[in-house]
């Protein structure tokens, strides 16, 4: 098995491929941000990570047999809308699709409200803070123009699913997450998408934010309703958390008997929502037997990753490796003091993960 973390800008893009008796089948797992696809640069189009894969694959003779969106994000969300919109042979690639829309989770729940869909909305402001839920319309738009490549069924909580000798445990969303969203979807209101106000926590130390550490969990409906999973393939466990909140991990974890005398052993952990100290608390790291731990971000929104959440990891797994999809941004995250207290911790490039089995 090889995994890729796309540079996908401020989001998530991950690439799997794995044998499969004679062929190789691929898993993409988001799409990062629009531009993780293809940018305008100096009156040019610069193709990007996600278009490059997508290409190779193509040439290979190869698929994307599942495709799992994991929330409607921009950040998560934009790349793949890209691709669709720009390559109208987009969705031929695709054999299967992993997605939870409003439609879907109104069925899942018989609910009376009704869905009023605002295709008004201008998708290409990316400042707007009311366009997930409107892309998400669209990508379900495109969907179901492509019949047999999405059968939609809701991915929840408690679902055990094997494909292609992968097998997913899903962590989240539970129903409560799935309820909060359809009624976002029902009715977008502006808010945990608003990005302004949000300033790095670079400057103080590691062991000062140990000492001051406070934790409060994200409140996002959109980040709620994430597909987060533990994948294991060959006996070995790998922890993919998309933007999930904590305390639905933790019960998730727990219902599966993991403990903190006998937490989850998984080779890495693709750390939630870009690590965020809103998403990522002490109870979740307990749970966990890892000192591997990838965080996909270039910074660029929510000054993520959080330095608050970075030190209660190093706190908990002094010895903790952190791969960076941009490595730079640790240069501008760790002092020298920071290194002086806690020498034990390593910084890598995600290149350097050792992700091929």
């Amino acid at each position: 098995m090889k995994i890729k973390f796309l540079q996908a800008f401020n989001g998530d893009a991950i690439l799997i491929t794995i044998k499969d008796e004679t062929i190789n089948r691929n898993v993409l797992i988001d799409g990062g941000h629009g531009n993780t696809y293809s940018q305008k640069s100096r009156g040019r189009i610069k193709y990007n990570d996600l278009f490059q894969e997508l290409k190779l694959i193509k040439e290979n003779g190869e698929r994307i047999d599942l495709l799992i969106l994991t929330h409607v994000d921009d950040d998560h969300i934009g790349g793949i809308l890209k691709w669709i919109e720009t390559d109208k042979d987009a969705l031929d690639l695709v054999r299967k699709v992993w997605f939870n829309s409003g439609r879907t989770i109104k069925k899942l729940f018989e609910t009376d409200c009704d869905i009023e869909y605002d295709n008004s909305i201008e998708l290409n402001r990316s400042s707007s803070t009311d366009t997930s839920i409107a892309q998400g319309v669209k990508f379900e738009d495109f969907l179901k123009s492509q019949p047999g490549i999405w059968d939609e069924k809701i991915i929840k909580t408690g679902d055990e699913i094997s494909i292609y000798g992968l097998d997913f445990k899903i962590l989240s969303p539970d129903e409560d997450r799935l309820k909060d969203l359809l009624g976002k979807w029902t009715k977008e209101e502006p808010d945990s998408l608003d990005t302004s106000g949000h300033k790095d926590d670079y400057k103080k130390t590691l062991a000062q934010h140990i000492q001051d550490d406070t934790f409060e969990e994200d409140t996002s409906k959109h980040n709620g309703s994430s597909i987060s999973f533990i994948l294991s393939f060959d006996g070995k466990n790998y922890l993919f958390l998309a933007d999930s909140f904590p305390n639905v991990v933790v019960s998730s974890m727990k219902a599966l008997g993991c403990s903190e005398h006998d937490p989850l052993k998984c080779e890495f952990v693709k750390v939630a929502h870009h690590g965020s100290k809103a998403n990522n608390n002490n109870e979740l790291l307990r749970l966990i037997d890892s000192n591997k731990y990838v965080i996909s971000t270039n910074g660029a929104k929510h000054s993520h990753p959080n330095k608050q959440f970075l030190a209660r990891l190093i706190n908990q797994k002094n010895d903790c490796e952190i791969y960076f999809n941009y490595p730079d941004l640790a240069k501008a995250i760790f002092s020298l003091q920071d290194k002086s207290d806690f020498p034990d911790f390593r910084i890598y490039e995600t290149s350097q993960l050792k992700t091929t089995i």
